[in-house]
């Protein structure tokens, strides 16, 4: 046999064992699979979901019906935002009015009523404080009223202060961080709450975790017959954050 011959041979030998591994791999791939056909695994988390929470605000005078920031009703959140609240903060009716000197408190609970910890909760005064005639009287002079419907927000002092007794802290009217003085000052009106802008009242407040504000006014003891008669509005936003 001739060296080229003995050479082909070998070649051929090479090839037929390379085609029979190829062939036995095959078969042992699709015996493998064959004994696993009947096999599977899935996992499915039909207890998937992502919520949102709430932050709902509750605010109650002097023991009052409490007034809700949103309606308590399913799908009932829009704006979050409830402007027709009938609470006075300043605890004073119209009618008959106060006379100078007299104090009138008043105590606010306000209450985070939803599932989330407000970053902040914030009291803040409206810009603008308007006086309006408010005759309270009946007979000949009943539509008698002052004049000084310019000057009136401030003749009407005030006190805020968070919390009662020895933790109270003054938040206008005196010196912050104590209990604000026994006797109002006239350099605290609304005429001046009007221009001091927000104030915080606690940070990081917790669901059902109620914030108290004692909220004190009277008409200065500096009132004038010019002042009879006449209303004086300063609205106030309780929020959160």
């Amino acid at each position: 046999m001739t060296k080229e011959r003995l050479e082909g041979q070998r070649k051929k030998m090479r090839l037929g064992a390379f085609i029979m591994a190829l062939l036995a791999t095959i078969a042992l791939g699709v015996s493998i699979y064959s004994a696993l056909g009947g096999f599977s695994a899935a996992i499915v988390n039909n207890g998937n979901s992502f919520s949102s929470g709430t932050l709902l605000l509750e605010e109650q005078v002097n023991g009052g019906t409490p007034c809700l920031s949103s309606p308590n009703v399913a799908n009932g959140i829009t704006t979050n935002i409830n402007s027709s609240c009938t609470s006075n903060d300043y605890g004073v009716n119209p009618n008959p009015g106060e006379s100078p000197g007299n104090v009138v408190s008043n105590t606010i609970v306000l209450t985070n009523t939803g599932t989330l910890t407000a970053p902040s909760m914030t009291l803040t005064p409206s810009t603008t404080c308007t006086v309006t005639g408010n005759p309270p009287g009946t007979g000949p002079n009943a539509l008698s009223t002052g004049s000084d419907t310019t000057g009136f927000c401030g003749k009407v002092d005030i006190q805020i202060q968070l919390g009662t007794g020895t933790t109270a802290s003054c938040l206008y009217g005196g010196a912050s961080g104590s209990p604000c003085p026994t006797t109002l000052s006239n350099t605290y009106t609304l005429a001046s709450l009007a221009t001091n802008g927000p104030i915080t009242l606690a940070t990081n407040v917790a669901p059902n975790s109620p914030i108290t504000v004692v909220i004190n006014v009277e008409l200065d003891p500096s009132a004038t017959n010019a002042d009879q008669g006449l209303t004086a509005t300063l609205p106030i936003t309780w929020s959160m954050p």
